[in-house]
């Protein structure tokens, strides 16, 4: 869901158009305003602008390449009532995150609070895991690679920024809450392990594929939570490029 975090960050930053350097060509900022219609139809218009060059990255303001994302690790240690998973996964590509339908989006510079509402018809995952838990009573350990393909995906998050003071005594904005609430509508997995760990994992594949929506949600806070702190870590080091009052002269 990282597609949130370049929409977030450059909302904010869009916000001003002190900050023309930090954007790309073609991509302006949008004076701060009291009428919020207005602000949103400029902000609309500039992430539109803006979409093209999510997927290669936007280096002037930290954004990593969104389109593979690769998330080179990744924890999830959750012990919830039908699931406990501890699993360690690396090398993470994440394809299709650029591919959006926004749906509504929410931008109010004076209390720096964000809602955006996108839709992402189809991502692919892939990558390594180690993981040891179970779901239901069916165990869940092994380790290999893993595929996903999850469709029409509904993604929204809501973030308030808020006024920091950094070591240099400079004021800057950062994330002060972020949420996402994320339904994936359906989806699909490969597992390949090696042969000691083939039993657990193709069934451990096969019980997801007859069963996505069960599974889905029984993980939807995980996949909230992770969702969540990727993004916030992410949308705090773009933050740190601007002062506040680049973002709000």
């Amino acid at each position: 869901m990282t597609i949130l975090v370049g929409l977030l960050t450059t909302i904010f930053t869009i916000s001003s158009s002190v900050v023309q350097a930090e954007l790309p060509a073609g991509v302006t900022g949008c004076p701060t305003t009291t009428d919020l219609q207005i602000f949103n139809k400029c902000v609309l218009k500039q992430v539109e602008a803006i979409v093209p060059y999510l997927a290669k990255g936007i280096p002037s303001l930290k954004l990593p390449p969104l389109d593979p994302l690769l998330l080179p690790s990744l924890t999830v240690d959750r012990n919830l009532e039908a699931l406990k998973i501890k699993a360690n996964m690396s090398q993470i590509h994440v394809y299709g995150a650029t591919n959006f339908l926004l749906e509504e989006l929410k931008a109010n510079p004076n209390d720096l609070t964000v809602t955006l509402k996108v839709q992402l018809p189809h991502i692919h995952v892939r990558g390594d895991y180690d993981v040891q838990g179970r779901l239901f009573l069916l165990p869940l350990k092994g380790t290999g690679n893993f595929k996903g393909n999850f469709t029409n995906t509904e993604a929204i998050v809501n973030a308030k920024g808020k006024e920091v003071t950094d070591k240099n005594g400079v004021q800057r904005l950062e994330i002060d809450r972020l949420s996402t609430k994320i339904r994936v509508d359906h989806g699909n997995i490969k597992l390949k392990t090696p042969p000691s760990h083939t039993v657990a994992a193709n069934a451990a594949a096969t019980f997801f594929n007859s069963n996505p929506r069960l599974v889905l949600d029984i993980a939807s806070p995980i996949i909230e939570d992770t969702a969540a702190t990727i993004s916030n870590a992410l949308a705090t080091r773009a933050l740190s490029v601007l002062t506040k009052a680049e973002l709000l002269p």
